[in-house]
């Protein structure tokens, strides 16, 4: 095994960090407590191409890899954008989608836009009663006349109130007729500049520059065309896109802890209390130290997830592995950084307190880290279901 990044890798991680350091810590507060999108993030980000990352060259992308995808999200968060970086998720998981379910049309016409960070992205799974158990969703879509009919509702849908392209996961067959339980779902591509559902933003305490929103769909008209893959085997389609979601999450997860732990380092090396730097007592050093050897140790094997997607391997229990191991690590490592700082961690301007409410997210969402261990279990262990 070769763990050193390749030339063309160590590239993308300097100019990722050196385009993001740009931005002062200022900005990214500000953001936070105003709730607003990262504009100056994603207009940089687009400017230099790292929306592309995955899309075919033939579209004008760049024509790389997962591992890449990853590469350009953890460092996104770590030099300063903590979970701000979640702009780049929907963009990836669309062109992933677009490029190996699209129809040639849609391809042609989306892909070199998103390349271009021309469009922003979201995905409407959740519902107010399916959230992890995605096959009992009823939000439906009826073909009718060379087009599909949607209603139903959503929740939880991240930028969905500024995004031009949805990626939607509906029934085309109710639950009850289905053939088994993971047949009668579709993925369509919904353009939200044609027609726009009606959508309410969710006031929350987490990542508040990536606002979540309710998605209520009423005879919404969807092309034909805008489907991906096949009518009632969307579930392909989702795991493809669920495993590349694991490990994007586990890298930014990942980058927002090394982001709060490089704080806490440098408080600790100038805070002054009894004479001497806090940073030279082992209280405070051993859960540093455990926090970098716990964030390394999930960015390994979210390397490790991502390269087997790569290589088109089974990676369903290596990317849920790297999303709950990234999740305790960086909460973990964030809890420790409000510990550093003491009373200090609470002011807004020591910035801890953002990353403290922003990680505990992670174990939560994409995927609850109970329903990871419940995968595990049942699937790898082979024990019996219990749920």
């Amino acid at each position: 095994m070769d763990f050193e990044e390749s030339e063309e890798q160590q590239l993308i991680r300097k100019s990722v960090s050196d385009l993001v350091k740009q931005i002062p810590d200022t900005y990214w507060r500000e953001i936070d407590q105003k709730g607003e999108f990262p504009q100056e993030l994603w207009n940089r980000l687009a400017e230099n191409g790292w929306f592309g990352v995955n899309v075919p060259t033939e579209y004008g992308g760049a024509g790389l890899g997962h591992l890449e995808c990853c590469i350009v999200m953890h460092e996104t968060s770590r030099s300063g954008a903590g979970s701000s970086a979640n702009i780049l998720l929907s963009p990836y998981l669309a062109a992933k989608a677009l490029t190996y379910y699209g129809r040639k049309e849609l391809k042609e016409r989306l892909l070199p836009e998103l390349a271009k960070g021309k469009l922003v992205c979201c995905i409407a799974v959740t519902e107010p009663n399916a959230g992890v158990d995605t096959l009992s969703i009823t939000t439906s879509a009826e073909k009718r006349n060379g087009e599909y009919v949607i209603n139903g509702q959503k929740i939880w849908i991240t930028l969905a109130h500024i995004a031009d392209l949805m990626l939607l996961v509906v029934r085309t067959t109710p639950l009850e007729k289905a053939k088994r339980r993971t047949h009668g779902l579709s993925v369509f591509l919904v353009e939200l500049k044609k027609q726009r559902p009606r959508i309410v933003r969710i006031e929350d305490v987490v990542m508040r520059t990536n606002s979540s929103n309710e998605v209520f769909f009423e005879d919404l008209r969807v092309p034909e065309e805008n489907l991906l893959g096949q009518q009632d085997n969307g579930w392909e389609v989702l795991t493809s896109i669920f495993n590349l979601e694991r490990v994007l999450t586990a890298s930014m997860s990942i980058g927002l802890g090394e982001l709060a732990l490089n704080k806490a380092v440098k408080y600790a090396c100038e805070r002054i209390v009894f004479g001497r730097p806090i940073g030279q007592n082992q209280g405070i050093q051993f859960p540093l130290a455990e926090a970098k050897m716990l964030l390394e140790s999930s960015w390994l094997m979210t390397q490790k997830a991502a390269w087997l997607l790569d290589k088109n391997k089974p990676a369903a229990f290596e990317t849920n592995t790297a999303a709950f191991l990234a999740a305790r690590a960086a909460n973990f490592a964030v809890d420790r950084a409000m510990q550093t700082f003491g009373g200090m961690a609470y002011a807004r301007d020591n910035d801890v307190e953002r990353y403290w409410r922003d990680a505990r997210l992670f174990r939560s969402g994409p995927i609850p880290e109970e329903m990871t261990l419940n995968f595990v279990a049942a699937n790898v262990l082979r024990l019996p279901k219990s749920y």
